[in-house]
């Protein structure tokens, strides 16, 4: 019981000191093209597609 207790606490403390992952930055639109495309077609500005690659 006592370990049980001990583990759920040190996995408690672990999660709260570990940081959510961070939202996009405002005007970013992540996975969605056409959604990101007609924004920049409706406030007539440029589109930076930024792409990459695991390998």
């Amino acid at each position: 019981m006592r370990t049980a207790l001990l583990a759920a606490l040190a996995a408690a403390s672990l999660s709260a000191a570990v940081p959510a992952a961070a939202a996009a930055p405002k005007g970013v639109i992540e996975d969605d093209y056409p959604r990101a495309l007609a924004e920049a077609k409706a406030r007539n500005v440029p589109m930076l597609v930024d792409v990459w690659a695991p390998w």
